[in-house]
């Protein structure tokens, strides 16, 4: 006795409110997401010790010792690698000295077009119009200088408690923004020993490597993996539309690619899965994981003619559910390994890739695969 038919029931339209709840919580959730240090920036210490000190253990005295590290630790060739997030007073003189190398620009721009005005006016002194834009030219050129000087002065604010022996310098402006750069590298550099010899006090080691991802360097990746995100649905809706040459069977199936991305999103927000580069390698796999799921239900659907369009769905609907238990067997097995070996970036890819098919179940055969049946159904009645 096989199962029976749920596409066959004549209120099966209705099974789309479940993917459709499960994404409105989601979005609820999404807002809650933290990100990791490779994405808000932070610092990575690979350290090469034969210390078997209990990892848990060792972010739990590291956070203690360090503070605002929210420390994670994993194990590298030879050693352990340790993740801790920006310095937050370095962080912030890090932006206000950006902001004084904007505005060195500008200041650099407005002074070039004052001297040249200067030129000119020397051989043509009563021109009203270049007296006009030689006034304007200095009067932007000096309010760049004093913004300059405001940010070069926050950035030693900032650093006050890291590098309090940091040398100001404003006798030009070259001079000023030298300054400021120094001294952001004064306090990485005291920053740095800190850093390590708190890890000295916690764990022996022998050598050790210290790399340091910026927040702004960070922001810049997060921007770049949205385009790409962005970019790979428009690429898959156009290539789906291609094959269907047909748009509501085609928006079905980016549908699902974007549910199931936002379930996942909800549940890393939910469970405190932070979003970092694995993270994103386990949604990117999701979503590829997704359109060949929606495209096999909507092709069987659509382009076959055995049996009733209901009993090509639950076909469908078997086959796919194979593909997806077999899927979530090999990332469970994943996940238990990773949470006790505790190695985050596996342990991040299947909890994505986990709460993705849980996902990609009830929004492809619930959602995805209820409207290509009512487009079939509507299309045969037309």
């Amino acid at each position: 006795m096989g199962i029976p038919n749920i596409y066959e029931n004549r209120h099966y339209k209705l099974y789309v409110l479940i993917p459709v709840a499960l994404l409105l919580v989601s979005l609820y959730f999404i807002p809650q997401i933290q990100l990791d240090s490779s994405l808000r920036g932070g610092i990575t210490i690979t350290l090469q010790s034969n210390s078997t000190i209990d990892q848990r253990q060792l972010i739990s005295l590291i956070d203690s010792r360090i503070g605002g590290a929210e420390a994670s630790v994993a194990r590298a060739p030879g050693g352990i690698s340790i993740t801790i997030a920006s310095n937050t007073s370095i962080a912030s003189a890090e932006a206000e000295l950006l902001a004084a190398y904007s505005y060195y620009g500008n200041y650099t721009k407005a002074s070039y077009i004052a001297t040249g005005l200067s030129s000119l006016l020397k051989g043509d002194p009563n021109n009203s119009t270049l007296q006009g834009e030689f006034s304007a030219a200095k009067a932007n050129a000096s309010n760049a200088y004093s913004k300059l000087n405001s940010s070069i002065t926050a950035e030693f604010g900032a650093l006050a408690q890291i590098a309090p022996n940091a040398a100001y310098n404003s006798t030009s402006v070259d001079s000023l923004l030298g300054s400021g750069k120094n001294a952001l590298a004064l306090a990485n550099g005291q920053y740095e020993k800190k850093v390590v010899s708190a890890l000295q006090s916690i764990i022996p080691f022998s050598t050790y490597s210290y790399e340091t991802v910026t927040p702004t360097l960070s922001s810049y990746f997060l921007s770049q993996i949205f385009d790409i995100i962005i970019g790979s649905f428009i690429v898959v809706a156009v290539i789906v539309l291609f094959v269907f040459r047909n748009f509501i069977p085609s928006m079905t199936v980016v549908f699902g690619a974007a549910n199931d991305l936002i379930i996942a999103l909800g549940a890393m927000g939910a469970f405190g899965i932070p979003l970092g580069v694995a993270s994103i390698g386990g949604l990117l796999m999701l979503i590829g994981y997704s359109i060949d799921t929606d495209i096999l239900s909507a092709m069987k659907i659509l382009k076959r003619h055995e049996g009733t369009a209901e009993q090509r769905a639950l076909s469908t609907f078997k086959t796919g559910i194979t593909m997806t238990s077999t899927a979530a067997i090999v990332f469970s097995i994943l996940f238990i390994v990773s949470y006790v070996s505790f190695i985050p970036t596996y342990f991040e890819i299947s909890g994505v890739v986990l709460a993705g098919l849980a996902g990609d179940i009830l929004a492809t055969w619930f959602g995805n695969v209820v409207l290509v049946l009512w487009y079939k159904k509507r299309k045969e009645r037309a």
